[in-house]
């Protein structure tokens, strides 16, 4: 049975995305470069814009705590492709990447300092970002953004870490 969460004093914002509209995306790139500490996301079809990439590579190069969960096996085996043409960037960077071992994973998440969080239908891509209509919710609430970081290190439990061989090429570990 799912936990329940009682939390005061949230601050809980309603996005809503349409197409030719990207709110999300450049909200996530602004909470990715005031990040301090951590960035943690999960998401189901990640194919960030260079932009966007380029955001976690910089808070990685910063200090800040970079994670990645995605899909270890996609119901769209070509996401699943240009995803992982972009992890040799990213693990250079320090972004640390992780798949999913179970069954498809769908979620898309964000949890960032330990203060703000993020659940919604948006997946981290130009069709989600520009595409699509979405629905997501930003949350600030230290409470809630510690459920969900451990909800997060649960499902790192479950997932295959990706890390450069000594010749710079990807693999499993």
């Amino acid at each position: 049975q799912p936990a329940t969460l009682t939390v005061d004093n949230a601050h809980v914002r309603l996005i809503v995305g349409r197409p030719q509209s990207s709110p999300l995306f450049r909200l996530d790139q602004l909470v990715i470069n005031l990040a301090q500490t951590r960035v943690w996301l999960t998401d189901a079809y990640p194919v960030g814009t260079p932009a966007y990439l380029d955001s976690l590579r910089q808070a990685a190069q910063q200090g800040v705590d970079v994670r990645l969960l995605v899909p270890g096996s996609s119901d769209l085996p070509l996401i699943g492709l240009l995803a992982r043409s972009s992890y040799r960037p990213l693990l250079l960077a320090g972004v640390r990447v992780f798949e999913w071992n179970g069954a498809m994973l769908h979620a898309k998440t964000a949890v960032v300092d330990g203060c703000w969080s993020r659940i919604g239908s948006s997946n981290l891509n130009p069709a989600s970002w520009l595409g699509n209509y979405e629905l997501d919710l930003a949350i600030e609430n230290e409470d809630f953004a510690a459920v969900m970081e451990g909800q997060f290190l649960d499902d790192l439990d479950n997932a295959t870490e990706i890390v450069l061989s000594d010749a710079e090429r990807v693999k499993l570990v």
